[in-house]
């Protein structure tokens, strides 16, 4: 992944699988059309688009993901007209046994019916296999699929044979829950997440002489119950003046036990307090190492409260440069809303901004919630309506790029071929009137 001078980066739909040494897999399909059938499932052609990223992750485990385009200044009128027809690049570091596989697991999820029941059918294949089996079957198929290693050196491994055929790893930690009927705090639990990030930024850190610019991402829900994240949106909801932005930021400290929200009782704010210690740990880690961190997004019902913690953090941590940056999920009626409110702020507060665009990965769950609960659907009614809005939060961001440089970065986070190719050519076009009118 190569990041444009002015701010772009753009993730190119790629099939990435990683896995040890395994026998080869006869399958009785020819080797061009298998990679062909792939391919077009990845560049979202077939009759399965390739499956949103996700990352399973255990102790030592990292995903990495994601091929990327040059957009720096000195090349972007020069820009090729993109093409995802060729599989030889998009597979040429893989194997016959890893394309088969990778055709496998895509094809086993699709079938509602294994999603759906995928933990009760783990915990009857370890109780039938028993342990040592069920975890060779699970590397061989979706483990070894998602995930980059489970050691230092075997991620290692996977970062230079991905840098060797441009391909930069973003890791991901998808440590994160749900809301449930109580809340049940476990802060040894998320700090022994907290541990794990910070444990893991610095891998990322020592092997940064394999990658352009050091990537990360976390999930919000990793660092408290997200029981709290819905009580706090309520309250921001409702104009809550001491859940604002510098508040928020003026906590995030490790001497923070004066820091209190009146609203809140005294074990919700015991444990927001814990939440920013976390959260400014491993903020800090990443500004220390210039590692640049995104929030991935989640569920609306706690979005108001995760953006405004991520704030909160760029607010304290994106003074001189956009290190703190955040998602935006464009299947979200309100989506350019949110957009344009958030870099009004950013810039009465004065810091850096950094936005990661997606689609959205909770559309099932937020509709069926929606009917459930009485309220107006807040997806988008249609998938062309959600290209139209995260075509048009693209070009809002672009415009922020062209007006304020390297203050605003963003990443074109998409497995749409179509919006990659619109993002490219809009950097284009938008490049070239900046050049002109300097």
């Amino acid at each position: 992944m190569f990041v444009a001078r002015r701010g772009v980066c753009v993730f190119v739909p790629a099939v990435q699988q990683f896995s040890r040494s395994l026998p080869a897999l006869t399958v009785p399909c020819r080797w061009d059309a298998l990679q062909q059938r792939l391919l077009q499932t990845a560049a979202g052609k077939g009759d399965n688009a390739l499956p949103a990223r996700t990352t399973l992750i255990r102790q030592g485990a990292l995903q990495t993901h994601q091929l990327g385009l040059d957009l720096s200044e000195e090349t972007p009128a020069e820009t090729e007209e993109l093409s995802f027809d060729d599989p030889t690049q998009a597979f040429k570091t893989k194997s016959t046994w890893e394309i088969a596989r990778a055709l496998l697991v895509l094809r086993l999820c699709s079938f509602n019916v294994l999603v759906d029941n995928s933990l009760k059918l783990m915990k009857v294949g370890q109780s039938f296999l028993g342990r040592r089996l069920f975890e060779a079957v699970m590397r061989a198929t979706f483990y070894g699929q998602f995930i980059g290693g489970d050691t230092e050196k075997e991620i290692e491994a996977t970062v230079r044979r991905l840098l060797s055929s441009g391909l930069q790893t973003l890791p991901a930690i998808t440590i994160e829950e749900d809301i449930g009927d109580e809340m049940i705090i476990r802060e040894e639990f998320y700090d022994s997440a907290t541990q794990f990030y910070l444990d893991s930024i610095r891998l990322l850190a020592r092997l940064s002489d394999y990658v352009e610019v050091p990537l990360f991402q976390l999930r919000v829900t990793s660092f408290l119950h997200a029981n709290l994240l819905v009580i706090m949106s309520k309250h921001l909801d409702a104009g809550c003046p001491e859940l604002s932005v510098e508040n928020l930021a003026s906590g995030m400290t490790e001497d923070n036990q004066d820091f209190h929200v009146s609203v809140l009782t005294d074990q919700e704010n015991e444990h927001l307090r814990n939440t920013l210690r976390r959260l400014n740990a491993v903020c800090r880690e990443c500004a220390e190492r210039r590692i640049w961190l995104t929030a991935d997004a989640e569920y609306t019902y706690m979005r108001p409260a995760m953006t405004q913690l991520m704030l909160a953090a760029m607010f304290k941590f994106n003074k001189k440069q956009p290190l703190i940056w955040n998602t935006y999920q464009c299947y979200l009626k309100g989506a350019h809303d949110n957009i344009t409110r958030d870099i009004q702020l950013a810039k009465e507060l004065d810091m850096c901004f950094g936005v990661k665009l997606v689609r959205g990965a909770y559309m099932d769950k937020e509709r069926a919630l929606a009917k459930k609960k009485g309220y107006d659907d807040p997806i988008n009614p249609t998938y062309a309506a959600t290209g139209e809005m995260y075509h048009q939060l693209l070009d809002t961001m672009l415009l922020e790029i062209s007006r304020q440089g390297h203050r605003c970065k963003l990443m074109v986070a998409s497995h749409n071929e179509d919006s990659i190719k619109y993002a490219v050519s809009r950097w284009v076009q938008v490049h070239i009137q900046v050049r002109l009118s300097g």
